[in-house]
């Protein structure tokens, strides 16, 4: 009894460590991400279309995503769970939960 509560205990620990690490895995992505349309912009005067113009390749399993929005505005955003994202919307430069 007392093993498999030990077993429970360390298995739920070490979900939840990888947890954590795969949220920051996403954030540092969508932060670079961010940087690179930033810096794309100052240089170009414009927004990039998608991200093939910073040089990166997106697809289905990315740690995050890009969308421009108006030819000013743009958002990245990342998955949390089914149903909930992280969301950085370029006109309040800030970070929502949404789902």
């Amino acid at each position: 009894m007392k093993s498999t509560i030990k077993i429970l205990t360390i298995t739920l620990l070490l979900f939840g460590l990888y947890s954590c690490e795969f949220k920051n895995e996403r954030q540092d992505y969508a932060d670079m991400l961010i940087e690179k349309v930033e810096t794309f912009k100052e240089s170009n005067n414009r927004l990039p279309k998608d991200v093939s113009e910073l040089g990166l390749t997106e697809k289905m399993d990315s740690p995050a995503f890009y969308q421009m929005q108006t030819d000013s505005t743009y958002m990245v955003w990342y998955g949390l769970s089914v149903g909930e994202s992280k969301v950085y919307r370029s006109l309040t430069k800030k970070w929502t939960q949404e789902g």
